[in-house]
């Protein structure tokens, strides 16, 4: 079994009806419900906590105290103790959404901006799949470890792979990472902030995925809801 994030959304509903709602909008895709669709219908979850741990919603001002909020971890053994700006999900109008991604706008284009200006300072490279592709031609045995010496071989690797943070800051393979204009890469972080691996809709639709059509999706999705929507973070076990 494999535990997993979802982002559920429901109806208006208050704190003590908060756990009944999430069951009724999970119950279509538990593993073991009775009136299966279909005899090889397999489900998605066999047990669900609340808990938005690592990917918590921010509070929008002024309404940290509001007791619609969902600050209780059903995951955690201890207490959770948030910080009154955090929480665990909400009525939609009461979450901060743009927050998060606009800090992280100002983090992607700062790196962009960075991983540029440094690579300026040296000649230029070239990503690790040209190196590979040109070791397809070689002999076998050492092509690869002749590919990965090529490609570290490059003195903008070098420069990067000799600090260790600027290595995790700029990645492994850098020249593919920040193959892209500024707009795009920042674009592409900002939409990974919220989504959660998978969504239930307020529509009753179970939605997994990846990838920027996926995020993108979870965005709009999550943009377009009424304020008073509750959107809460459920961990469930698969």
């Amino acid at each position: 079994m494999g535990k997993q994030r979802i982002t559920v959304c429901l109806p208006p509903v208050g704190p003590d009806g908060l756990k009944q709602a999430i069951g009724q909008a999970m119950a279509p895709f538990r593993y073991d419900r009775e009136d299966r669709p279909h005899p090889g219908w397999v489900g998605e979850w066999s047990h669900w906590f609340v808990s938005g741990a690592g990917c918590l919603f921010d509070v929008m001002p002024g309404h940290e105290d509001d007791p619609r909020l969902v600050r209780y971890d059903d995951w955690t053994d201890d207490p959770d103790d948030l910080p009154p700006s955090r929480c665990h999900g909400g009525p939609r109008g009461i979450l901060d959404l743009e927050t998060p991604r606009a800090a992280e706008a100002r983090r992607a284009g700062g790196t962009w901006r960075a991983y540029h200006a440094f690579a300026e300072l040296h000649p230029p490279a070239l990503p690790f799949h040209h190196f590979a592709e040109r070791a397809r031609t070689m002999e076998p045995g050492h092509a690869r470890e002749a590919a990965v010496a090529a490609f570290r071989a490059q003195p903008l690797i070098r420069a990067i792979e000799a600090d260790p943070a600027l290595e995790e800051r700029f990645s492994s393979d850098p020249v593919l990472y920040f193959d892209e204009d500024r707009e795009t890469y920042v674009a592409r972080h900002t939409a990974a902030v919220l989504p959660t691996p998978a969504l239930l809709t307020l529509d009753g639709r179970w939605v997994e995925g990846g990838g920027p059509d996926y995020e993108q999706m979870f965005n709009a999705c999550l943009d377009g809801l009424p304020g008073d929507t509750v959107v809460v973070r459920v961990l469930y076990h698969s």
